[in-house]
């Protein structure tokens, strides 16, 4: 291990906002130094998981290493926010994301049984509905911003028919959504936060009133399985409280709408970068479900967590003091060529695809997985299904497309398209006008 000012190529160190936009280059600068690196963060020690079997191994020690990120980098926090929205909403909300176990555990379980297979398989077909209607907007002028004009808006959309948001509602939903989400991704000034607050005190009573509504005159979606949903945490079943309630639908909307988003625009990245790929995966379910899974290990959408020390330990051959601050790198480890042959090639032929990290890992994987491969998978078929020649617009390169996010959140600032439209096949009109 090597400590210090870690820096990247560019000279930035790792917690430099450059680097954590497109952190690649820091990666395969200091993969030799091995799976454990020490980051510079002032007075805090603090270290980098960066090999793929370190972070497997940090993933299945919880007795060691805690998901709460205590004293963890946090931008826009603000005290006077945080106070809004204890007064104008209901405050923050526990994430299962932050949690240990039995804690954990016990959210766990009912996130999994809210998320159970027969309802996110019914979803297959809505998510198919939206995709079109979202593509037909923009399919004849032979252009878009697809983050913009694709992947927000479906993201958004799949997360609100899952809960039971009224079609209605959806332009409160998505400003809300955007909301929630922007102070995760941008550096905000106080001014900035407070609005954000006062959008996120909104979608909290708007949650709460749907969740009442919804104990008396139940419907068949998410929001109404929340409301009747039970945890254990000990004392027998008892009813979810308000406030955690809250917690899920929050965080079903952060995973939901920021990550899937993210996923969906660095694939299609892909796409244009490799359009032989697309020649060969088009019409192809089973290969576009193959090109979705490398997507995702190749540019991880979501790449570190945090977790603390919680006592005195000896990791990789890396003494690590209690309350020392690590960050796990899913991104790192999808690129370790221990585990993937030639990680810096794009290989949807790959053995064991899903053995990436693209959904974290262990305990604490995504528990919306199955809906986000769903979301990936149904897009890419039919983008490429309606669209040839899939390319940057004159006068933009690969290069020039820039990453936006964080420690944790990972994506594109936008992505401007041109390519041709494909008319339907006879058999796709035919189960076009079938429904």
């Amino acid at each position: 291990m090597t400590s210090g000012d870690m820096a990247s190529e560019s000279g930035a160190p790792f917690l430099d906002p450059t680097t954590l936009a497109d952190p690649y280059p820091f990666y395969a600068a200091h993969r030799g130094d091995g799976p454990v690196v020490a980051v510079n963060n002032g007075a805090r020690e603090t270290y980098l998981v960066t090999g793929y079997a370190a972070v497997r191994d940090v993933l299945a020690s919880p007795e060691i290493f805690s998901s709460k990120p205590e004293g963890a980098p946090s931008i826009n926090f603000y005290p006077s926010a945080e106070a809004l929205l204890k007064e104008k909403g209901f405050g923050r909300t526990p994430l299962i994301i932050a949690m240990d176990p039995p804690r954990h555990t016990a959210h766990r379980a009912v996130t999994a049984k809210l998320l159970r297979d027969k309802r996110v398989h019914k979803m297959r077909g809505e998510i198919r509905r939206v995709a079109e209607s979202l593509i037909a907007e923009f399919q004849a002028a032979g252009r878009c911003e697809f983050v913009r004009d694709y992947a927000w808006r479906l993201s958004v959309l799949v997360i609100a028919d899952l809960l039971g948001v009224d079609r209605d509602r959806i332009d409160d939903f998505k400003r809300w959504s955007d909301a929630w989400v922007r102070p995760l991704i941008t550096p905000l000034t106080e001014a900035e936060m407070l609005d954000c607050i006062g959008q996120m005190a909104e979608l909290q009573h708007f949650l709460v009133g749907e969740i009442e509504a919804r104990k008396t005159a139940p419907r068949d979606d998410l929001l109404s399985d929340i409301a009747h949903a039970t945890i254990d945490l000990g004392a027998g079943e008892m009813p979810l409280r308000q406030h955690e309630q809250l917690g899920i639908c929050e965080a079903l909307m952060i995973a939901g709408n920021d990550s899937t988003a993210n996923a969906l625009s660095l694939g299609m990245l892909r796409l244009v970068e490799f359009p032989e790929v697309a020649a060969r995966i088009r019409g192809d379910m089973k290969l576009v479900e193959q090109f979705a899974e490398e997507s995702l290990r190749y540019e991880a959408a979501v790449q570190s967590n945090f977790r603390t020390v919680k006592e005195d330990t000896e990791f990789h051959g890396v003494a690590m003091k209690k309350g020392a601050l690590v960050f796990v790198s899913w991104g790192a480890a999808n690129r370790d060529a221990d585990t993937f042959a030639n990680p810096e090639h794009f290989d949807i032929n790959r053995t064991a695809l899903k053995t990436h990290l693209g959904f974290g890992g262990g305990t604490h994987s995504c528990a919306g997985a199955a809906l986000a491969r769903q979301e990936l998978a149904e897009s890419y078929d039919l983008l490429l299904r309606r669209l040839a020649n899939i390319r940057l617009q004159p006068g933009w390169t690969v290069s020039d497309i820039k990453r936006t996010g964080g420690i944790v959140t990972h994506g594109l600032a936008m992505l401007p398209l041109q390519f041709e439209p494909l008319a339907l096949a006879a058999d796709e009109q035919s189960a076009n006008a079938a429904e």
